[in-house]
């Protein structure tokens, strides 16, 4: 689990790097990768250059970039990571929740508090890391979490997975059928197969006609003759009882 810590005061940089240290060492079973930065651009910086965190512990108050805009800036890019507020004060808890922060801790930091906080976090990256894909493209091998993806198709014989942030992501070409191609992806119980060349996020369907499952409102995927009262069924089904996202 890679972790950045960003905080313009030095000593209390220091002693956070030293608490995670700490954790660390107590959880011996834990891989850990620290880096710290004592400022929002810097932290940045990073991130263009060595790729993103997968948790964030971010001062609130830093000058000229706040810990509640880096966060936001961080969300505005795409970046899901966890993030944890450190602040003197209570009174930006509110800004907090805008940017999807994962923990808000008063200083100065409780070192029982910090530790309980990082299990949750420990737990939770654990358990994301068990929900995504590999996705080979011509140039590279990417990680994809599948609660992003809305709709995979296959398109002549490449694979296009379509992500909710709009971006769309073409696998190298493959041989055999679409679905033992995209296995893996159904092995998630939100992933529907539909026809031969769609597996589609159940989290995304937002209608079902006699002729298409519409994603998002928007896109429009053709079922199959005589497939209506199973898809239909089955995304009930889903939606009553497994929805995860």
């Amino acid at each position: 689990m890679r972790i950045a810590v960003c905080d313009d005061d030095k000593l209390c940089r220091e002693k956070i790097i030293n608490l995670l240290w700490e954790y660390k060492r107590i959880k011996q079973d834990l891989s850990l990768s620290l880096s710290a930065f004592s400022s929002a651009d810097e932290l940045l910086n990073s991130i263009d250059e060595c790729g993103r965190f997968d948790l964030y512990i971010l001062d609130v108050i830093m000058p000229e970039i706040s810990g509640i805009q880096l966060g936001s800036a961080l969300r505005m890019s795409g970046d899901e990571g966890m993030i944890i507020y450190l602040t003197t004060s209570p009174e930006f808890a509110v800004d907090s929740y805008a940017v999807e922060a994962f923990y808000y801790l008063l200083k100065p930091i409780d070192t029982i508090s910090l530790f309980q906080c990082l299990d949750k976090a420990a737990d939770c990256f654990f358990r994301n890391q068990k929900n995504v894909i590999t996705v080979r493209t011509s140039n590279s091998v990417r990680i994809v979490p599948v609660h992003s993806i809305c709709y995979a198709e296959r398109v002549s014989r490449r694979i296009c997975y379509h992500i909710s942030d709009g971006t769309v992501i073409n696998s190298a070409t493959f041989n055999g059928t679409f679905q033992n191609t995209v296995a893996p992806l159904l092995e998630h119980g939100e992933i529907l197969l539909v026809g031969s060349s769609f597996a589609v996020n159940m989290n995304y369907v937002t209608e079902i006609t006699r002729r298409d499952l519409i994603i998002a409102g928007e896109r429009r995927i053709a079922i199959p003759r005589g497939k209506y009262e199973e898809y239909k069924t089955e995304w009930a089904d889903y939606w009553l009882n497994g929805r995860t996202l």
